[in-house]
């Protein structure tokens, strides 16, 4: 296991996300854990299941997890001099912590030493997900070493050895007659390409929703519609009677093929 790369993952994706918009900059500690942990799983899909920081991650509460990683959030908030706010929750009995930082100079600084896979991944699951705890869980619990590993065992990284990750690539086309962009010039360009094609996504969604028209005729429901209802639900048999009782499931499920198997549907 390697600190000094599980430091630079953290201070990345806490760069990254400073460099969004205003309201989606900050992060707690369960975001820059999962952040980390698709670092690692970018890495392991063009490296033979190997991961970066070598970190042991376990199926744990909220998905993977790793304490070791958990540990350095403290030391690397206060090495950047990230902002921290508290944030008081009336539902939960303890509060939960928010870390922002704004610095291009360190986002940059730090992307020129991380591969290329890793960048590409966390970047791109940042602009996606944000804070957004509930759309980051649901992803990170869809990755393929979650789906083939039973609570509290050990991730295992051997089967990430193809992208999962629906992020498009944006190549940059270099020329004598073109001028070779900065990284932050590479950087905004590909935020306002993936701005505009959720625009464009938002705009094909309402034209399809405009095409949507009442049918022609109305329906009618008159006698002989109830009847053909009646006779309908005759031909279904007697209703399903309610009841109570207990389901109980088998810890199985977790290695079940429709959970690790791709091709079962």
């Amino acid at each position: 296991m390697d600190l000094n790369k599980i430091r630079i993952l953290l201070k990345y994706a806490l760069a990254g996300a400073g460099l969004e918009d205003p309201g989606n900059q900050e992060l707690g500690p369960i975001h820059l854990i999962k952040y980390v942990y698709l670092g690692d799983l970018a890495y392991a899909e063009a490296h033979d299941g190997e991961t970066f920081t070598k970190v042991p991650w376990v199926f744990y509460h909220y998905g993977p997890w790793s304490l070791e990683v958990f540990k350095q959030i403290d030391e690397v908030i206060t090495e950047i001099d990230a902002e921290k706010r508290t944030l008081t929750s009336q539902k939960f009995d303890s509060d939960s912590v928010r870390y922002k930082i704004h610095d291009e100079d360190l986002f940059e600084q730090l992307e020129r030493q991380l591969p290329v896979e890793i960048t590409r991944a966390i970047n791109w699951a940042v602009h996606k997900f944000g804070n957004d705890t509930s759309s980051l869980l649901h992803y990170v619990y869809n990755t393929s070493p979650m789906l083939c590993t039973a609570p509290n065992e050990p991730l295992s990284f051997s089967l990430a050895k193809e992208s999962h990750m629906p992020y498009e690539i944006i190549e940059e086309v270099s020329s004598e007659n073109t001028p070779a962009l900065s990284s932050k010039a590479k950087k905004n360009r590909k935020r306002q390409l993936e701005r505009l094609k959720d625009q464009v996504r938002k705009k094909l969604k309402e034209r399809i929703h405009q095409r949507v028209v009442s049918p022609t005729p109305a329906p009618r429901y008159d006698e002989v519609f109830f009847s053909g209802q009646s006779w309908l639900d005759e031909l279904a048999g007697r209703p399903i009677e309610s009841s109570e009782g207990e389901i109980s499931i088998s810890d199985n499920v977790w290695k079940s093929p429709a959970r690790c198997d791709p091709d079962v549907p």
